[in-house]
């Protein structure tokens, strides 16, 4: 019985550690699987990492989160200029979704189109269809239907919905200023720039607003004011300065003060006089905000003067014996600033916009002008000795207006240029010398715009269905699929040119849409990648867990197996002993 029983063990333990293998390698295939599972998902969020969207960036920012939809393309708005942008197939057949594809079903527009465009008729048909689907509503129908029919729009004719516009020289730009300045309604137009600094403006000097004909003296003018065509015209020039109290210099301080005083006062003024003009298009608000920026920069180099020398601490200079001394910010004056620039040479043009005065006169320098020499004085007639730093006005429009017409001409491509210091050194424009025209905006097309808008989108997508045909897409109104579509080269986009006519091209070749970074799916992808991670490491734990207990187990049963064995061949050898005897 022994002998039977050590042999039906040595079967239990020899089945058991077959199923436990049996498991393991199961466990081990599973682990395999998840391997896979795993290299999936790394792979799909590697994918949406380089996920992209289409995004409508019609001003031109470069950081617009509109996203691109079937209905900023198909409803008239400012974002696709009242003409719409249709979304076309590869043979050029309008993609319509199921509401405009009933519209224009109820019209009678068969899908391959028409030879030509049809009658009124078919026109108002369409535009009831168009109400009868909510696209526009009954008195928006009734208007249009009104409204003679514009047969040959988006087919070589335009209907400008908003403005239009003309082109003006610049001696009709300075008459239409000076209209400006004449309008009672228009009481910003001059900017006065009287003393400012309170009744301790003797303790630092004092803030002076001067102007002088052609050969003439300096005349203070104080609170008086002056328009932008005093700057840009005439024989007589205008600077604002601050001078020094008698015998000191000039403290950093003030020149600070004058520095945003033009900054925050005069500029924007500018910016504004010039706009009332030359504003309301795309290109001109664009190249007004350029010219800004452009002097802007010239008049602040830095964040302002004491920052800079704080920065520059160690900078050298020589003094009338030549010898060298440091300057550092405890010098605390404009003087010892202009100076440290210059190293002494009286004749240098100082850092970005800056100059010594000894050479130049304000009127003449592009940027601030300096002077602190009893030789070189300022409206003193006893020759005292005090410090001034001045800028010219007429300068600063000057180039204001020529950084304008240079980004309408391109800045790449226009011969203007401004340097910091001599205005002799700049190339500025000059109106009287130049054939360059400005583009100012004009009256609207018509007195009732939103019949205007409305009639001339809805007749120009009439005639495209009609001239090119139709086709029906019932999930175009989901943006992620149009952009899909757009992106893989299934669907175009169809755009009315400067010549009236529409072409066809792919969704990179237009200027309003951009193709950016999703970094909304990217979120997304990334959570789902964190979350299925995590489930397939938790499985793989548990699958580690197992496959170390039956490890566990194989070994147990391996040792007993081997026990068993043992006994069962010593009980053999045993009995083999007895019967031999």
């Amino acid at each position: 019985m022994g002998l039977a029983a050590s042999q039906a063990r040595l079967l239990t333990i020899t089945a058991r550690k077959a199923d436990c293998e049996f498991q393991s390698m199961m466990l081990s295939h599973q682990k395999l699987s998840l391997a896979r599972d795993m290299e999936k998902v790394s792979n799909d969020y590697q994918t949406a990492l380089n996920t992209t969207k289409l995004v409508y960036d019609y001003y031109g920012t470069g950081d617009t989160d509109m996203a691109l939809t079937y209905g900023l393309l198909m409803e008239p708005s400012a974002y696709n200029d009242y003409y719409p942008k249709l979304v076309t197939d590869a043979k050029n057949r309008v993609i319509l979704n199921s509401a405009y594809a009933s519209a224009a079903r109820a019209a009678g527009i068969p899908a391959e189109g028409l030879l030509g465009t049809p009658s009124s008729d078919v026109r108002n048909k369409f535009i009831e269809a168009l109400a009868g689907e909510n696209i526009i509503t009954t008195n928006q129908a009734a208007t249009i239907q009104g409204t003679k029919y514009g047969n040959d729009l988006g087919l070589g004719s335009t209907v400008s919905a908003t403005v239009s516009t003309t082109e003006i020289t610049y001696d009709q730009l300075l008459d239409m200023l000076a209209a400006n300045e004449k309008d009672t309604s228009n009481p910003d137009y001059e900017i006065s720039l009287g003393v400012t600094l309170g009744e301790d403006k003797g303790m630092y000097g004092e803030e002076f607003f001067g102007s002088r004909t052609e050969g003439g003296d300096w005349q203070n003018i104080g609170g008086s004011g002056i328009s932008l065509t005093n700057l840009l015209t005439g024989d007589t020039d205008y600077i604002l300065s601050m001078l020094s109290r008698q015998g000191e210099e000039l403290p950093l301080l003030q020149a600070d003060q004058l520095q945003q005083k033009i900054v925050n006062e005069i500029l924007p003024w500018m910016q504004d006089q010039f706009a009332s003009v030359l504003g309301g298009t795309s290109a001109s608000e664009t190249a007004l905000q350029y010219a800004y920026n452009a002097v802007y920069d010239l008049l602040i180099p830095n964040n302002n003067i004491q920052d800079w020398l704080k920065d520059n601490n160690g900078i050298y200079t020589a003094d009338k014996g030549d010898r060298q001394k440091k300057l550092g910010p405890e010098d605390g004056t404009l003087k010892g600033y202009m100076d440290a620039i210059s190293a002494g040479n009286k004749t240098t043009k100082g850092h970005r916009g800056h100059s010594t005065g000894y050479a130049l006169n304000s009127a003449d320098c592009i940027g601030f002008y300096y002077t602190a020499d009893k030789d070189q004085w300022f409206m003193h007639k006893d020759r005292n000795d005090k410090s001034q730093i001045s800028i010219s006005l007429n300068n600063i429009a000057d180039v204001f207006l020529t950084a304008y017409v240079q980004y309408m001409e391109g800045v790449e491509e226009s011969d203007y240029y401004w340097k910091i210091g001599k205005y002799s050194e700049s190339n500025l424009y000059k109106g009287e010398n130049s054939d360059f025209k400005f583009t100012i905006v004009g009256d609207t097309s018509t007195s009732d715009e939103d019949t205007s808008v409305n009639t001339s989108f809805y007749d120009t997508m009439f005639n495209m269905i009609c001239l090119n045909g139709w086709t029906e897409n019932p999930q175009v109104d989901d943006s992620d699929y149009l952009s899909e579509m757009l992106k893989s080269g299934m669907a175009y986009i169809s755009s009315i040119s400067d010549d009236g006519y529409y072409y066809q091209g792919n969704y990179s070749t237009d200027k309003c849409i951009l193709e950016v970074t999703d970094d909304d799916a990217i979120a997304k992808a990334e959570a789902k990648y964190n979350t299925e991670k995590t489930k397939i490491q938790n499985k793989e734990d548990t699958i580690d867990l197992k496959m170390k207990n039956l490890d566990t187990e194989i070994s147990s049963l391996t040792t007993e197996y081997d026990t068993t064995k043992s006994v069962i061949s010593k009980s053999i050898e045993k009995s083999f002993k007895r019967y031999d005897a």
